[in-house]
């Protein structure tokens, strides 16, 4: 199967994988499965470290050539993905970070692998 990482498990992926689920170990292990990043998660951290966040350190350069070196995918985003978040409804998420994965998700039929954090 292919796989969109929401930017919570590939951030436990690459710095806690203790907080990662058996299900969501599996998947990420699993050799058969494409795993993709998106560049709208890549663009999530570089603004949470670019503000100086004093609870976020995790340099977007060193996490995307990370991804890079683990076999990891880069999904960018295209304007058929921002046209797509036209078809879901706001209550899905309103996180505009979420819906774009959603979107890209979607519009690329990859399965996407996330988990709410409240």
């Amino acid at each position: 199967m292919m796989y969109l990482l929401d930017t919570n498990i590939f951030l436990f992926l690459a710095y806690s994988s203790e907080h990662l689920t058996e299900e969501e170990k599996n998947i990420i292990q699993d050799a058969e499965n494409e795993l993709y990043f998106s560049a709208a998660s890549i663009w999530e951290v570089a603004i949470k470290y670019a503000l100086n966040k004093p609870d976020f350190n995790i340099n977007p350069d060193a996490l995307r050539k990370g991804l890079f070196d683990n076999g990891f995918k880069e999904l960018a985003v295209k304007g058929e993905h921002s046209l797509n978040l036209l078809n879901f409804p706001e209550s899905l998420s309103k996180d505009p970070f979420n819906r774009m994965l959603i979107a890209q998700a979607n519009y690329e039929n990859l399965s996407l692998l996330r988990r709410i954090i409240k």
